[in-house]
């Protein structure tokens, strides 16, 4: 999606979270290039690891926050993985991040550039009461991105 003009109806798809309807309007996965750079570690914590990224060349983040699944391009690799965009709200945060955990995946990344193709949406971004609760939910997640990247692995017809 560099440098394409993304018509309308598909950026009100993608603001709402509704990547499915933006593939139809489009037909290619919305994407993001960005660089990763340092974060607060909190992801090693909970046994899911995270690259933070701060977007390439800024273009407008189109997406609502929440939780989706992922395909990210890196070092002409593609691997799996989830995204989690927003502000954090269980750290009481404000502050807007976008963090790619790459599954079965364990290289020190930082300084690189990844394209992230986003694939479907999990969930909302939610608060949660404490570490146990977001480490379960988590994994959840982690097992939904797989359920949807299997299923897009055998039925999609347009590789990214």
């Amino acid at each position: 999606m560099k440098n394409k003009q993304i018509p309308v109806r598909a950026r009100i798809a993608l603001a709402a979270g509704n990547l499915r309807e933006a593939y139809a309007l489009m037909n290619e996965h919305y994407s993001i290039y960005g660089i990763v750079i340092q974060g607060q570690k909190v992801g090693r914590v909970l046994g899911f690891p995270t690259a933070n990224l701060k977007l390439k060349d800024r273009p407008p983040l189109l997406l609502a926050n929440g939780v989706y699944a992922v395909k990210v391009f890196l070092d002409n690799h593609i691997y799996s993985g989830m995204v989690n965009i927003g502000v954090k709200p269980t750290f009481d945060q404000n502050l807007l991040t976008i963090e790619v955990n790459l599954f079965e995946f364990s290289e020190d990344i930082y300084g690189k550039i990844l394209q992230v193709f986003f694939i479907d949406r999990i969930r909302d971004e939610n608060k949660f009461s404490g570490l146990e609760e977001l480490k379960k939910q988590i994994t959840l997640d982690k097992l939904k991105a797989e359920e949807f990247l299997v299923a897009w692995n055998e039925f999609d017809t347009n590789p990214i």
